[in-house]
């Protein structure tokens, strides 16, 4: 009795083990395809018309050459407005990405790393701004770019989107844990000055934490749609979020919009481009940075 007893508890545990690793598949599964069928939406209907996205299955493949039709459509719309979108949003995030990220750091390593006055202070001030929304920001944000003739500049969008609380918060954590205190002080017993120590020590110690926090700023603010859209009223300025915002505006105001969805939707494709291809290239920084900046967070 005992060993069949034993058995059927060792049935049991098996079944359920087994069950519950199918129901952990199922979850990732559907999980996977909910952030995946948009995506395989959108390079579907990209190599439609007009006519085919309205009037076809959802997901019914179509050959190439109307994708080749929608990108040459798009790149000659409007005297190629398309393309002066999208250098204007690799410019803003760039820009943004690569100034924010040594701001973050140089803020994070005086947090970090020096004892002075009031520190506790601005730590607590840095915390606090965390639960601060943009959206709540932004007509200070309006009124102070506006005051200081900035609206309508490449300066006026990009100086607002500098300060990056998380980013501080993140490397504060992340320099506290990667850079021991013992390494600064052997630097500086060798004469070593303390910008010295910040360029040639903290920032190499620090990299795989700041191509992770470059990469989370830098699609923040590709994916930025309401500070440029407050700021910006030219249309040779704005990034391809709004852009593509305002022709989606102009299929409801004109009869003739509705051939414009393919070019929306090739556009949209694209705009996602640069971070398929910067993802796998980071990956493996973005994995190490992100666990060591998470210690203690």
């Amino acid at each position: 009795m005992t060993v069949s007893r034993m058995q059927k508890e060792n049935h049991y545990r098996g079944v359920t083990r087994v069950g519950k690793s199918t129901l952990t598949m199922i979850l990732f599964i559907t999980m996977a395809m909910y952030f995946l069928l948009p995506i395989m939406w959108l390079m579907i209907a990209s190599t439609k018309t007009t006519q085919e996205l309205f009037h076809t299955p959802t997901f019914a493949l179509h050959l190439p050459l109307a994708w080749i039709k929608n990108l040459s459509e798009l790149s000659v719309y409007d005297g190629g407005i398309y393309w002066r979108w999208f250098l204007n949003s690799v410019v803003y995030s760039g820009v943004v990405g690569i100034v924010s990220t040594f701001i973050s750091a140089m803020a994070g390593y005086a947090l970090a790393k020096y004892r002075f006055r009031f520190k506790g202070v601005f730590e607590n001030l840095v915390v606090a701004a965390l639960a601060i929304p943009l959206a709540a920001m932004v007509m200070p944000i309006f009124l102070l770019v506006k005051a200081m003739g900035l609206m309508d500049t490449y300066t006026g969008v990009i100086l607002p989107m500098l300060a990056n609380p998380f980013g501080v918060y993140f490397l504060t954590t992340y320099l506290r844990e990667a850079m021991p205190v013992e390494l600064i002080e052997s630097a500086r017993i060798d004469g070593a000055s303390d910008m010295r120590i910040f360029t040639r020590i903290a920032l190499p110690i620090t990299r795989p934490g700041l191509v992770s926090l470059f990469l989370i700023i830098f699609i923040g603010t590709w994916n930025n749609f309401f500070l440029p859209l407050v700021l910006l009223t030219k249309e040779s300025l704005l990034p391809v979020t709004v852009g593509l915002n305002s022709w989606m505006g102009t299929l409801i105001s004109m009869s003739e919009g509705p051939p414009l969805y393919p070019l929306i939707l090739q556009g949209a494709l694209l705009s996602i481009l640069p971070m398929l291809v910067l993802f796998p290239f980071l990956r493996k920084h973005i994995a190490s940075g992100l666990t060591m900046g998470g210690v203690k967070m």
